[in-house]
């Protein structure tokens, strides 16, 4: 080799040079007067090439080093950044460059985002090396299943993206992909059932509204999968443009309603909860409304389910604490002291300070425990039962009292009856508003009532709204009501009024025992 190459030129010993790049590098120097460099493929030496020259006194000095090591780590870095480390799949850049270089010739192209439901209950379980064989099983399953003409990848965390041709079978094929995550994967011998959702951005969907970029369709795609996991876990959603104006409503929704808390926007009514043996105002349920500047009263209905979206649910809950114990003393004051209760989110059942909160407002408002009530969501309580118990147990050594809020709706486990500290029980409005029509609801409300009593607590029905219904629940000998048929919400004023036409004298109430009364 060095025979044939010393005291020649390139042009010489290598057919072609003036299209090397050699010759490249070498004009750029001659032409500019200044260091140029190229890497480029030898094929004489088959072998990347680092090629360097400068310039010299009577032309230029050339310099060449071995870089095939240098190209291939170049080349590996930039598979990884198109590749998804723990699957192999081409990743979320290798998706958008696949969208990007579509021209508008090709055959329409529907896009799928496919969202791992119950995901975490792996990663509760299992930790997150459990979770990664989680992936791996069900990126194995996809694409095995991936037909010639799709294209599967793995977005992040959970999420994997498919590309499919745009056609009348779309929903049903995606609908069968879904079902396949849907069957058990067992980790370490312990059997998990995730599923699948499925969000749909489809072809003629992209083109309609003119959203065509890459990073578009995929926030498409994303936008019904988080619509999907809502209202319809499991399924298959498709892209619509009212999703994203809900979207961004909901986005300035959330940013009103940090600033409600900020600002405190916020009120309550009150309903009141009366006997009915007698029809006396015993009590009242404590119920937030937001007072929005701009768009008047707006309903717990709407803001609440995103307040605990956005975590701001601890936030309302002092706020209604607060405002309630401030309420309690203005009637305590008016000689019509009686118990107010407020609903308690599962965060709070979460929080170990509750107590200590509720003991920190009782004492600036001057008021006993007793004075205050605390409601819980059935469903909340078993969210972590062992936490619950401490936190409601603490309130209840407090003094506070304690309700169990839609009974029947949802785990109506004996169990936690028995180990926390309720005083009442409150029968959910399906069945009251029910009890004329179905004979069961009937039933099921009678076998609450005598189950509250064998278990020595109060049995309050709520959303009573006809004459009919209170008679029902009187020959029942239900305790306490509370519906629209005794009384509607109302501001603290109209409430006095309600509580003075209705509780002919002031008892301050004891909380009885509920294993002595």
């Amino acid at each position: 080799m060095r025979h044939q190459v010393l005291g020649r030129t390139p042009f010489e010993y290598q057919p072609g040079f003036e299209r090397s790049i050699f010759f490249t590098c070498i004009d750029t120097c001659r032409r500019e007067r200044k260091p140029a460099s190229r890497i480029g493929y030898s094929t004489i030496l088959k072998r990347w090439l680092m090629v360097r020259v400068f310039p010299c006194e009577g032309g230029t000095m050339m310099l060449a080093n071995d870089a095939s090591e240098s190209v291939v780590r170049q080349h590996q870095l930039a598979q990884r950044a198109t590749q998804d480390e723990l699957t192999g799949l081409p990743n979320k850049l290798q998706l958008v460059e696949v969208l990007g270089s579509r021209s508008a010739a090709d055959a329409p192209l529907s896009l799928a985002v496919i969202g791992l439901d119950r995901f975490r209950q792996v990663i509760d379980a299992r930790g997150y090396a459990g979770g990664d064989m989680a992936i791996l099983e069900m990126a194995s399953r996809l694409q095995s299943a991936t037909l010639p003409d799709e294209q599967l990848f793995r977005l992040t965390g959970h999420e994997f993206a498919l590309l499919l041709p745009e056609g009348p079978g779309v929903d049903e094929r995606l609908a069968t992909l879904a079902a396949r995550c849907a069957m058990p994967v067992v980790l370490e011998g312990t059997m998990f059932v995730l599923g699948a959702t499925v969000g749909l951005a489809r072809a003629e969907a992209v083109s309609s509204d003119g959203a065509d970029s890459a990073e578009q369709r995929i926030k498409h795609a994303a936008l019904a999968l988080r619509h999907a996991k809502k209202v319809r876990r499991g399924g298959v959603l498709a892209y619509e443009p009212a999703l994203e104006a809900a979207t961004q409503q909901r986005a300035g929704l959330e940013t009103e309603l940090r600033a409600a808390i900020e600002q405190q926007q916020f009120t309550l009514v009150l309903q009141p909860k009366g006997r009915l043996d007698s029809g006396h105002v015993v009590g009242a349920e404590a119920l937030i409304r937001w007072q929005h500047p701009e768009r008047g009263m707006i309903s717990p209905a709407e803001f609440l389910p995103l307040a605990d979206e956005c975590g701001l649910m601890l936030r309302i809950d002092q706020l209604v604490l607060e405002m309630a114990v401030q309420q309690v003393a203005a009637l305590r004051a008016l000689d019509l002291a009686m118990p107010v209760s407020i609903n308690l989110s599962v965060d709070s059942l979460a929080d170990p300070t509750l107590a200590l909160r509720v003991q920190t407002a009782l004492a600036s408002a001057g008021l006993p425990p007793v004075l205050l009530e605390v409601e819980v969501p059935e469903g909340a309580v078993m969210k972590d039962v062992d936490t619950s118990a401490q936190v409601l147990s603490s309130l209840g050594a407090m003094g506070v009292a304690i309700s169990i809020d839609d009974f029947g709706t949802g785990y109506s486990s004996f169990a936690y009856l028995a180990r926390f500290p309720v005083h009442a029980l409150k029968i959910d409005r399906s069945f009251v508003a029910d009890m004329q029509r179905n004979g069961a609801s009937l039933k099921i409300v009678r076998a609450m009532v005598r189950l509250a009593h064998s278990l020595q607590m109060q049995v309050v029905a709520e959303g009573a709204e006809t004459d009919t219904e209170i008679e029902l629940l009187r020959r029942m000998r239900c305790d306490l009501v509370q519906g629209y048929g005794y009384g509607r919400p109302m501001p603290l004023d109209r409430f006095i009024d309600f509580a003075r036409s209705h509780r002919p004298q002031s008892l301050e109430p004891a909380m009885p025992d509920p294993m002595v009364v």
